[in-house]
């Protein structure tokens, strides 16, 4: 080989492997601790997903020290049209949208903006006197909702899907999730209903991050989307997140439900509104197309203690704050039994217990989910940040757990061992 080759291969050596799509730098997963056997059993347990017909399509894409290990695909997008699952598809990415409304709220406390403890009623009027549904009837909210309790569940707030309490069945009554209200006027039906506790009492999973999307619209003096998107996309680079995606239509997966022959697709409900040409409602629960390689950017961020690439959204202490368990456990209600061993930070769970929670992991590792089967976790401990992306709603066979299992099965060198 002459000289110039050998120079030639030299530098191609040193170079830094590529990027994976939009996301973050790759490397080879034994410089990241890895087994690259390990990690070949998450391509099987994929396939087998998609072979027993539990999912359509799915995508995995696991970091470790700012750098992807492993990024997979498996299965199809939209199997009508014989579309491939792919690192660029875009995904209904549901409640997996809280911590970036979280991440908008914060930002605003940061600047002084809001204060945790103040009263909602300050900034949303409508909110000024709230009723808690009982077994015969109402009664007044012994104390304001604060900004607080919306962050952490423990407004009061339901969701109809998940709840057939009376206040539950009003929800579903009202259709308060209706995408063709936008979001001032969705506040102002949430605000009309009863809670289904007093403020502060109890966790219970509802559209509290929704109307905090609507704080975000009054403080700021923008529209939810527009914030998030020149606040927080745009600088992270998360090019493929919006709350519509009508000049990528192609990219966006079908949406699956389980049927009697495998994944068929969703009909347009409530719960499906029109993510193409976007809705009125900008969900800050909810409302958000991603793809696997931004949400792993904007994972990465957290992990980094609010920074990314030289951009910082956040301070560390902020994210720690962020990422510490917030509700006592006699609060924690129906949590306890879903998250064993978690705690809820602001809006996502906080792993407090190892050993309760009957997964591997490490204490101060942080996740959410989105109702599509889509999960994200962060464990701050091993600085690893996997994301799973999928359309199969409800999130019906805990591909979040698998998640879990299939990662850390696969890191052979933890830190400081």
């Amino acid at each position: 080989m002459s000289n110039r080759n050998l120079a030639l291969l030299f530098l191609l050596l040193l170079a830094p492997f590529p990027a994976l799509a939009a996301g973050l730098p790759s490397a080879p997963p034994e410089s990241l601790g890895f087994s690259p056997d390990g990690l070949k059993r998450i391509d099987a347990a994929m396939q087998r997903w998609v072979d027993q017909k539990k999912l359509a399509g799915v995508t995995i894409a696991i970091a470790r020290d700012g750098k992807v290990a492993y990024q997979h695909s498996a299965g199809m997008a939209d199997i009508a049209k014989q579309r491939p699952m792919a690192d660029d598809t875009l995904v209904r990415i549901y409640s997996m949208t809280k911590p970036v409304t979280a991440v908008a709220v914060m930002m605003l406390v940061e600047e002084g903006k809001l204060r945790l403890a103040d009263k909602l009623s300050d900034y949303l009027p409508e909110f000024a006197e709230m009723t808690v549904a009982t077994a015969t009837g109402t009664e007044p909210a012994k104390q304001p909702i604060r900004i607080f309790h919306l962050l952490t569940h423990t407004s009061g707030m339901t969701y109809a899907l998940y709840d057939s309490s009376p206040a539950g069945k009003l929800y579903d009554e009202k259709d308060v999730m209706n995408a063709g209200r936008s979001t001032a006027e969705f506040a102002k039906v949430v605000a009309s209903l009863p809670l289904v506790a007093q403020p502060g009492t109890q966790y219970n999973y509802g559209v509290s991050i929704d109307v905090l999307g609507r704080l975000v619209e009054v403080v700021s003096g923008q529209p939810f989307d527009a914030f998030v998107k020149q606040r927080i996309t745009d600088p992270l680079g998360m090019n493929d997140t919006s709350f519509a995606a009508k000049a990528k239509a192609n990219r966006v997966a079908e949406l699956y439900g389980p049927g009697p022959d495998g994944p068929a697709p969703v009909v347009n409900t409530v719960w499906n509104p029109d993510y193409v040409n976007g809705s009125p409602l900008k969900s800050g629960g909810g409302g958000l197309l991603s793809t696997v390689s931004d949400y792993l950017r904007f994972a990465q961020m957290l992990l980094n203690g609010g920074e990314l690439d030289g951009i910082r959204l956040l301070s560390p202490k902020t994210v720690q704050l962020m990422t510490t368990g917030q509700i006592p456990p006699d609060r924690r209600g129906y949590m306890l039994e879903g998250l064993p061993g978690y705690d809820m930070g602001l809006t996502m769970a906080v792993l407090e217990d190892v050993g309760a929670s009957g997964l591997p992991g490490s204490v101060g590792e942080f996740n959410w989910a989105g109702g599509a089967s889509t999960h994200f976790f962060v464990d701050p401990k091993e600085k690893i940040v996997a994301v799973l992306v999928t359309q199969m709603f409800p999130d019906k066979y805990r591909m979040r757990l698998e998640l879990k299992n299939l990662t850390y099965q696969a890191l052979e060198k933890p830190h400081g061992r």
